[in-house]
């Protein structure tokens, strides 16, 4: 994906283009509907350029100052992916500001689409969204007023709220959902499980009673952002990446029981923060020290708690381990971006 920082960038590669706008944290079923008819609306008029027009940083994080903001795609490379996946041929990538959110709705529309109605009649240029993205200060900007401050130069067509369980699709719903543990909800809303790419701060080869019992490496690391699962122990799929930011997975998924938490049975291993411990059910031929992981929560298996003695602690991680390789993923709707 062609991804741009400005308008003017996207005009000298896009001479006509449909915008698909929002912010898209999670790209779930709703930003995929909405993304599928930017996508059917491009290849109806015969444009190249599908592209997104979202922001780099949320605006809450600006206007609120608030940077612990739970985000359910906190790397924006990922979120990129995502959206190529999806269809999308290039970004309109936007350095939100407290300027920015000043401007009156009739300048944002001409510094952001101007490019394709100041000057030229022969451009065309489409703004597909939900019908609750808005723009300029305030917010006071909504899709329908978009021609009106285009001189009619630019169309606006608004799609439907995807629906899920009788409600919409919201990235709201779904941080919830992983804020309670209710990873099946999460993952019929993103159409996909949710995902955390962690770095392997330390592995362990036969040491420790889950190493032990696996014969399987211990891969220790923590949840990066600001949304996160409650403490317990989980199903997950794991893949091994180079570690290198966009690249492809170096290995296949791999089922594991995951516990997140403080090690409550070790109090003298007990960490500040709690620590995602993936036990991989297959053995791993590599050394997963220092590694990149991207890991699907698939289900909640059990709270985490304190275990009397080591050997009690060793067969409930054996009951974990035949819970965590009978979870199966369910069908989903929509697509499910890999």
């Amino acid at each position: 994906m062609l991804t741009l920082d400005s308008p003017e960038a996207i005009a000298a590669h896009a001479r006509n283009v449909v915008f698909c706008a929002g912010f898209f944290d999670g790209v779930h079923l709703g930003h995929q509907a909405l993304i599928a008819a930017a996508v059917k609306e491009a290849a109806r008029h015969g444009y190249t350029a599908p592209a997104a027009l979202t922001f780099r940083r949320h605006p809450q994080a600006v206007l609120a100052r608030n940077e612990s903001f739970p985000l359910v795609v906190p790397d924006f490379s990922r979120k990129l992916e995502l959206l190529e996946a999806a269809g999308l041929k290039f970004c309109l990538a936007l350095d939100f500001s407290v300027k920015m959110a000043a401007m009156p709705p009739d300048e944002f529309v001409k510094w952001a689409f101007g490019p394709w109605f100041a000057g030229d009649t022969s451009r065309r240029c489409i703004v597909v969204c939900g019908p609750n993205w808005r723009f300029g200060a305030g917010g006071a900007g909504r899709p329908q007023d978009i021609p009106a401050l285009s001189d009619g130069r630019v169309e606006a067509k608004v799609v439907p709220l995807a629906e899920v369980g009788g409600a919409p699709v919201s990235s709201s719903r779904i941080r919830d959902a992983v804020s309670r543990g209710d990873l099946e909800t999460a993952t019929a809303l993103l159409g996909r499980p949710w995902e955390s790419d962690v770095d392997v701060f330390e592995a362990n080869r036969g040491r420790g009673v889950g190493s032990a019992i696996l014969g399987a490496p211990t891969a220790n690391a923590t949840v990066p952002g600001f949304l996160r699962p409650p403490v317990g122990v989980y199903a997950v799929d794991a893949v091994i990446s180079s570690g290198e930011q966009g690249c492809k997975p170096a290995t296949k998924w791999s089922r594991a029981v995951a516990n997140y938490g403080f090690r409550p049975t070790f109090p003298d291993a007990r960490p500040d923060a709690p620590v995602l411990e993936i036990h991989f059910l297959d053995k791993v031929d590599v050394d997963l020290h220092g590694r990149h992981l991207r890991v699907r929560w698939l289900t909640r298996i059990r709270d985490e708690r304190k275990f009397d003695t080591p050997a009690a602690l060793a067969a409930q991680i054996r009951a974990d381990i035949a819970a965590a390789g009978s979870t199966v993923l369910p069908a989903l709707p929509g697509t499910c971006l890999s």
